[in-house]
């Protein structure tokens, strides 16, 4: 009877765990855990609920997680550098064939690229982010007017 109480708690925690992080991570132990219980309820070996615990756990979590993110939309986390989207910089080093320039924003040095290789923009021009691919600011020339 002590292993259903142990596996109540498992299910539990997962439950806590899960409303603070948002993942989709440890909803998968909840399933697993209620199947464990069961079957320390029915008082099957602690090694068949371990072995069920872990199989049922892994295998949701493989198959559901990707699909269940896609649905809800949780795939792209924000954060302060899309903020930068939009705004326009003055590039510090020259953009040409296959080399990056950069750009600073407040004490951050950032690296900027074009999105076709063969353009070419010097530095002191002034450049306008598009989008961020990774660590790495995708810019477009800002046209005087």
């Amino acid at each position: 009877m002590t292993w259903v109480y142990i596996w109540l708690g498992v299910v539990a925690l997962s439950i806590i765990i899960e409303f603070v992080t948002t993942d989709l991570v440890s909803v998968w132990f909840i399933f697993g855990g209620l199947l464990a219980m069961i079957l320390a309820l029915v008082d099957v070996d602690l090694i068949w609920q371990l072995v069920a615990f872990i199989a049922l756990s892994a295998i949701l979590l493989v198959l559901c997680r990707k699909p269940i993110l896609k649905v809800l939309g949780n795939n792209k986390e924000s954060t302060n550098a899309d903020s930068l989207v939009g705004r326009e910089f003055v590039l510090l080093t020259p953009i040409s064939f296959n080399v990056a320039g950069s750009v600073k924003s407040g004490d951050v040095v950032w690296t900027a690229d074009t999105e076709s290789d063969g353009e070419e923009i010097a530095a002191g021009e002034t450049v306008r982010v598009v989008r961020i691919t990774g660590n790495r600011l995708i810019v477009e020339k800002v046209q005087k007017s």
